[in-house]
């Protein structure tokens, strides 16, 4: 259940839901009602000015309240599934459209003399259907709400279900409009040609009305015992009708008081249920407000934690990367270092033995490096084998490997050559490559290099360490015949 429904969930039909301060904002609600109820019984027939335009106010006035509690009962029987919802929706849904041949019926509302529909009994008798039913409807979900056992309308069946119970109280509004209306001669008169209620009748009647809605109220004051917001306020809305029957019983000539006591009892039933759905939809953004800003403001920690992390990781990768080369390449040079061509060689030398392919080693020796590095000093010489390591990089293939064993030797690895012309030839670019002079922190160096070269074939197959050993050995042949040469190992 998502943190939303949980909060409609307790705030409405939820035992216990009603903490301290709703029952005393419904304690004083009550004595409101009561109140006023007394003032009545005093002062109900005094006479106030005749204000026909109030019935208009007084009619769209419920029929809007009613229609927005209904659609929020609705809502509410959508998420939770419980008929009891669908049952209060319908009630005020009638209290709703009743309105409407309540208001084409009652006389001087919207004609000047008369009514639009219906005749002098007309809406009188609507009152009475409407203070009758709505009640009734009331009680059938109350009833249902305790003997359900909190059973449920299964989900595919919800919305046929809220349809047939719409058209029930469309029909139900229609039948008591046509009876009003065109059977309403049929029906016992309750008021004479003057307007005065005929208090046999009209007590009659309206006796069934109260004891109706007088039932009603004791199912919810039951039910209140629950201490749920939903029965609370409900108690309250029946005690609101009780109050706008107990007016008109009193037979008050219309615009009096009592006459206006009843209709804003009437308005204060139909509202209060909608403010309590309004009350709770205002605790709900509040709460809803409250865990976004909560949740922002997590958002903003984890965003805060996950940044720092992705900082960490970065300086981790950086760090593990300065250790590989580290351990790969040399500082100086920034060349393979020896562990990196063994390794590579070593692959190398396993991919040539499958296909067939010769491999040729280059071990490079400066000539007189010494020398240079002695009278110049080290950054000299390191500037020296950095501007060496580039110009034989230069000489060789992209699938060729420049490495530096350290001090001022380095080894080329040639993979997939067709024989010895080719490691040569390449041999030759080198020794024209050093052969150029060098300028090294404005000091113009001349130098020279020694190179020796073995080849490993599939005839001649020699591991990584004895195809270097065999270069290595060449390239003294070549320093011992004059240096500034190179010398080719023989295969044996």
């Amino acid at each position: 259940m998502n943190a939303a429904g949980a909060a409609w969930e307790h705030a409405l039909d939820q035992p216990g839901s009603a903490g301290r301060a709703t029952l005393r904002h419904a304690v004083a609600f009550a004595a409101v009602i009561v109140l006023m109820t007394a003032v009545v019984l005093f002062f109900g027939p005094v006479q106030l000015p005749a204000f026909p335009q109030f019935t208009i106010f007084h009619t769209g006035f419920v029929f809007l309240v009613d229609a927005i509690t209904a659609f929020l009962l609705f809502g509410q029987f959508v998420y939770r599934r419980l008929p009891c919802y669908l049952l209060l929706a319908a009630a005020f849904l009638f209290n709703a459209l009743v309105m409407i041949p309540f208001l084409l019926s009652f006389p001087e509302a919207l004609a000047g003399q008369g009514e639009v529909l219906g005749g002098s009994q007309s809406s009188i008798w609507v009152w009475h259907f409407w203070h009758a039913l709505f009640p009734a409807i009331v009680a059938l979900a109350l009833v249902v709400d305790e003997r359900g056992a909190g059973r449920t309308v299964p989900p595919r069946e919800v919305v046929p279900v809220i349809a047939a119970v719409t058209a029930a109280v469309l029909l139900l509004v229609v039948l008591v409009s046509l009876a009003v209306t065109v059977f309403h001669h049929r029906l016992p008169v309750l008021i004479d040609e003057h307007r005065v209620p005929l208090r046999q009748n009209f007590y009659w009647v309206g006796a069934v009305a109260a004891a109706v809605t007088a039932l009603a109220f004791a199912l919810a004051a039951r039910l209140a015992r629950r201490r749920a917001v939903l029965h609370v306020w409900l108690t309250l809305v029946l005690l609101a009708f009780l109050a706008d029957e107990a007016a008109s019983l009193g037979a008050y000539p219309r615009y009096a008081l009592g006459w206006y006591f009843g209709r804003v009892e009437s308005m204060l039933a139909t509202g209060t249920l909608l403010a309590v759905f309004l009350t709770d939809i205002n605790h709900l953004y509040y709460r809803l407000a409250r865990a976004m800003r909560d949740l922002s403001g997590t958002n903003r920690k984890l965003s805060a934690t996950i940044d720092e992390k992705d900082a960490l990781l970065a300086e981790l990768r950086e760090s593990e990367e300065r250790v590989r080369r580290m351990a790969y390449y040399d500082a100086i040079t920034e060349l393979p270092n020896r562990r990196w061509l063994m390794e590579a060689l070593a692959r190398t030398l396993a991919v040539a033995e499958r296909h067939g392919h010769a491999t040729a080693v280059l071990f490079v020796d400066l000539d007189r490096f010494k020398e240079v590095n002695d009278s110049l000093g080290h950054e000299v010489g390191d500037g020296l084998l950095r501007e060496v390591a580039g110009r034989l990089e230069r000489c060789v293939r992209a699938a060729d490997t420049v490495s530096r064993l350290g001090g001022d030797e380095f080894v080329i690895v040639l993979p997939e050559i067709a024989g010895p012309r080719d490691a040569t030839a390449v041999a030759d670019k080198i020794l024209r490559a050093m052969a150029e002079p060098m300028t090294i922190a404005g000091h113009v160096i001349r130098i020279t290099a020694s190179i020796g070269i073995a080849i490993g074939t599939r005839e001649h197959r020699l591991d990584a360490a004895d195809l270097v050993r065999r270069a290595d050995e060449a390239m003294y042949a070549a320093k011992k015949s004059g240096r500034n040469r190179k010398a080719l190992s023989a295969f044996a």
